[in-house]
Order: C-alpha cells, then sequence, then structure tokens
C-alpha cells in the first residue's frame, strides 16, 4: 500500500510532544491515515456523550473543551487547545463516550486519526503502532498530573 502524506502535517507531528521521537518515514505513515476537516468559528466538534473513536490534531485555529457540570445545568470550560493540541484521544483508545464537550473559538482545520486508521498501522507497522501508543501514555500520564495539580490547588 503506497501512502502519501501532506508535508505541513508531517512537520507539525514533529512539533507535537506524542509524535516528537519518530523519525520523519514514521510520522509520514501517521500523517497518511489521518483526514482533514475544517470547522467554522462557533461550531461543536463534538459533545460529551457522543461515540467517540477518533482523535484529532489542530493545525490552525483554536478550540475550546467543556465539561458538563454534575450538579446542575451549565458546563464549565476544562481546557483551551491551539496549534498542535490534540484532543479525543481518550475515546480513540477506551471506545467510551466522549468525556467533554469541543467547541472551535475560531475558524479551525484538524486532522483526524480514525480507529480504523490506527488498526491499519497497527496491522502494518507494530513497532510504530507501539511508539505511537507510548506517545499517547505520556499525553495521558501529563494531562493526568496537570489534572492533579490543579486538584491541590482548589482543595
Amino acid at each position: 500500500m503506497e501512502l502519501h502524506a501532506n508535508r505541513e502535517l508531517i512537520e507539525l507531528l514533529g512539533d507535537v510532544a506524542m509524535f516528537r521521537e519518530l523519525g520523519e518515514e514514521e510520522r509520514g505513515e501517521i500523517a497518511a491515515r489521518m483526514e482533514q476537516k475544517n470547522y467554522d468559528s462557533g461550531k461543536e466538534i463534538f459533545r460529551e456523550g457522543d461515540p467517540g473513536g477518533e482523535m484529532l490534531l489542530i493545525t490552525d485555529g483554536s478550540v475550546e473543551v467543556q465539561k458538563s457540570r454534575s450538579h446542575g445545568a451549565g458546563s464549565i470550560v476544562i481546557a483551551r487547545f491551539e496549534r498542535g493540541g490534540i484532543i479525543g484521544e481518550m475515546s480513540l483508545f477506551d471506545g467510551m463516550p466522549r468525556s467533554a464537550t469541543v467547541i472551535t473559538v475560531k475558524p479551525t482545520k484538524v486532522y483526524i486519526l480514525s480507529e480504523e486508521g490506527l488498526n491499519e498501522l497497527i496491522a502494518s507497522n507494530p513497532e510504530l503502532a507501539i511508539r505511537l501508543l507510548k506517545g499517547v501514555a505520556m499525553l495521558l500520564s501529563l494531562r493526568l498530573r496537570n489534572t492533579s495539580g490543579w486538584f491541590a490547588d482548589v482543595f
């Protein structure tokens, strides 16, 4: 199978922590399995509770991540991401519904790695898939550490 990838995306992947340790050819294999999608400002990319199965890399624009309050109505902004930000990674790996709502703050371009794309990568290059999974584990660990720090400051 011949794969083709966007040069700009390959370079951006090299600037993102979870992909930084991968070589250009490896980033190209991942990039070739990603699909571009554009959103206008104020658009919902996905809603808390929606089915997951995709991880998104923001290449232009910015988004807010909102979480519904467990008591009462409304939601709270829990994070903001811009170029190089990764969203949706949890549902790609755990198969659970989306844990939060993501809304664009300005026009936003993303590249999407679907469950199908991940499975193709696992089948065609298991060693690369393991390195990618390590990068995701690093990202999740960093986010958990940040959340723990936030809780320590709040409580």
